[in-house]
């Protein structure tokens, strides 16, 4: 026979109570539990007390008989833990479950920090650069302290190497723009405006070509790109198919264009690749420095299809001063060697021009980074206002220049001259008083769109869109 409870533990609910009596210590009940109640009386050694208290009534049915050992108690689900353990455990959880979150803001709290900090030091440790000439509204041409510093469009660190340190140089100068461009937002931009590309393309201070793999290659290579081999087949079935998808697509932009509109628009036109859809027919880089010509033909080879079989990796013969570099696919790509301020080489001959437009004049015209790079940055602006198509022509900008905030624009005024040195443009120039003049002085020239997008950047990059009006070029004349 087995101790019986007189009263059940309290704070357990029946079925947990345990067969161990309460003035007992929980040493002796573990020794005395399976004994029979002549033997527990035996052992027993109860404490001396004045008079047992008053026991309430037990219903026979809540006792309950066990000869196992007793389970570890636990708190009931009512039960809450202490406040100073449960606060704990709650931040513990929470940091366990956002920490990847808690440690992204903590590094871009450091970066932010180092970056306010590195310029916060230039400008007490810096006097500030002398506005005589220009240098900090709007450097035109001269550079800080009014020293006349010319920039050419070629970085001076490529001026100064000889041989092949200088394509070395070229290529080492393209690759230390990889990490700053990622990490501003550049290479974003560059890949939505190569969406922008239509018809007839001229991309004026291509440099070393970042904007080549954006662009979309198949309109202008199909028909004229040689297919040879076993793929030859599948290649001409999947170009096919290609044009067909384009085609349906051009046409249902006509039919929403009609009907939002309310205008009569020749579908016959309309249709054509290039005018409607975006299709790129043509493309001529143009730039200055022979050097990042170079690093440019090497990126267009590696970019358009089937260009591997017709361009030699390294050029050959020697990296010509001006005139053609690259002239392949009936001359529908081309990359030139020429000064933008100059007058610019025409369309390509070949390229079928649609019957309302004039053949020597460019759909699309793409420029990044020019403006900060050239002495007489609106002598640039009229030169490619004269080599656009009007009205239906654009001009699409990516700049960098001055920003929002005056700190700001004080520290790339100190910084402007080392930045000079190692890349050749003035990047504290005021892009968009430079854009608004010309607008003011080259007949026609309108600015469509000006915007300030990547807000990290406090505004100093610019995206701009421009087009010339028919009407004010045809009163002007």
């Amino acid at each position: 026979m087995v101790a019986r409870l007189t009263r059940p533990v309290r704070g357990l609910k029946p079925l947990q109570n345990i067969c161990i009596n309460p003035w007992i210590s929980s040493g002796t009940a573990k020794r005395t539990l399976h004994l029979s109640s002549q033997q527990f009386a035996k052992t027993r050694n109860p404490l001396p007390r004045s008079a047992p208290p008053t026991k309430p009534a037990v219903d026979a049915n809540s006792l309950i008989y066990r000869t196992s050992k007793p389970a570890a108690q636990s708190p009931g689900p009512s039960q809450k833990p202490p406040p100073a353990n449960g606060e704990k455990a709650t931040v513990d959880a929470i940091f366990q479950q956002r920490k990847w979150a808690f440690m992204g803001a903590g590094f871009a709290a450091l970066a932010l920090g180092f970056y306010i900090t590195s310029v916060v030091a230039s400008l007490v440790k810096n006097p500030a650069p002398s506005c005589a000439a220009g240098a900090c509204a709007n450097p035109a041409t001269a550079g800080p302290n009014g020293t006349p510093l010319m920039p050419t469009g070629r970085p001076p660190g490529l001026e100064q190497a000889k041989g092949d340190e200088r394509r070395l140089s070229a290529e080492a100068f393209d690759r230390e723009l990889d990490v700053p461009e990622f990490i501003g937002g550049y290479k974003k931009l560059r890949k939505e405006m190569g969406k922008w590309a239509r018809g007839r393309v001229l991309e004026v201070a291509v440099g070393t070509g970042r904007n080549l793999p954006y662009y979309d290659w198949t309109e202008l290579v199909e028909g004229v790109m040689p297919l040879q081999g076993e793929k030859a087949e599948a290649e001409k079935e999947k170009l096919r198919k290609e044009k067909e998808k384009r085609e349906q697509k051009r046409a249902r932009k006509v039919q929403r264009a009609m009907k939002a509109k309310g205008e009569e628009v020749e579908v016959k036109k309309a249709k054509l690749p290039g005018r409607f859809d975006g299709e790129m027919l043509s493309y001529t880089g143009v730039d200055i420095s022979a050097d990042m010509m170079g690093v440019a033909r090497t990126r267009l080879r590696d970019t358009v299809p089937g260009l591997k079989m017709l361009l030699r990796r390294i050029r050959a013969e020697p990296m010509p001063e001006r005139g053609t570099v690259v002239e392949v696919l009936d001359s529908r790509v081309r990359l030139c060697i020429a000064d933008a301020q100059q007058p610019l080489p025409p369309p390509a001959p070949t390229t079928a021009a649609p019957p309302d437009t004039d053949p020597g004049k460019y759909d699309t015209i793409f420029q990044s980074f020019g403006l900060c790079s050239v002495s007489d940055p609106v002598k640039l602006l009229s030169n490619m206002a004269s080599a656009v198509q009007p009205g239906t022509g654009r001009i699409f900008l990516l700049e960098h220049g001055r920003g929002y905030f005056d700190f700001l624009n004080r520290w790339l005024d100190q910084t402007s001259e080392k930045h000079f040195n190692k890349h050749g443009c003035w990047w504290n120039r005021d892009i968009e008083a430079i854009v608004r003049e010309a607008a003011r002085t080259v007949p026609g020239l309108e600015v469509v769109h000006l915007g300030r997008p990547l807000l990290r950047m406090g505004g100093t990059t610019l995206v701009i869109e421009l087009r010339v009006n028919p009407e004010a070029v045809a009163q002007k004349t």
